[in-house]
């Protein structure tokens, strides 16, 4: 079973941030709250820690998002037009996920069907601070088994997979309780794969 700390979502311990960077820089598995659902983080650039993810969901040929903590950071994994950087500099950092072209340094099993990246800047200081700690994108998909409840408190990611994961960083409920949007904005136009938080007439303003 997976060691479970508690952190203040508002101020987030150094030493419980450190000991999660230092779980993922070793390969392992760390469950951590962002703005919408718990995450399920692993070295997103590290091809053997992405194969965990789809082995602990119990899910194949799906693309894994990735987690960022800021625009810089997002541009060194993605290609932005200038739709896209208008799009992320507006509802970024937040509960948004954009699909874009990749710049192809990241593995291929994130995304095992094109050359495309799923990337997220989370509105959370958990996250942000383990991002910056870690100096990795991290995967940011939800911590749940394949087609599972929602995780938005640390107890549901538990209960899945809990028996998976190294250490799950429990910052009680997420701040909105539902997956982000996910907008794919490879080509010239705006194309809402998943309404969540963010709706397509606001994306187009």
């Amino acid at each position: 079973m997976a060691e479970i700390i508690k952190i203040n979502p508002k101020n987030p311990d150094k030493k419980i941030i450190e000991k999660a960077a230092k779980i993922l820089r070793n390969g392992g598995v760390v469950v951590y709250p962002t703005d919408t659902l718990y995450g399920l983080g692993v070295n997103a650039s590290d091809s053997k820690a992405v194969l965990k993810v789809f082995k602990i969901k119990g899910r194949e040929n799906k693309p894994v998002s990735i987690a960022v903590a800021n625009l810089a950071e997002a541009r060194k994994y993605a290609k932005f037009s200038p739709l896209a950087l208008k799009i992320a500099k507006k509802f970024l950092p937040g509960p948004l996920t954009l699909i874009l072209p990749s710049r192809l340094n990241l593995p291929k099993e994130l995304n095992p069907n094109d050359e495309k990246v799923r990337i997220r800047i989370p509105d959370n200081k958990i996250t942000l601070e383990l991002i910056k700690k870690f100096k990795f994108p991290l995967t940011a998909t939800s911590a749940n088994l394949s087609g599972g409840k929602n995780p938005v408190i640390a107890k549901e990611a538990i209960k899945q997979i809990g028996d998976r994961v190294d250490l799950v960083l429990d910052a009680g409920k997420c701040k909105y309780n539902k997956p982000s949007t996910v907008v794919d904005l490879s080509s010239a136009k705006i194309e809402v794969i998943r309404e969540g938080l963010i709706s397509k007439e606001e994306l187009v303003c």
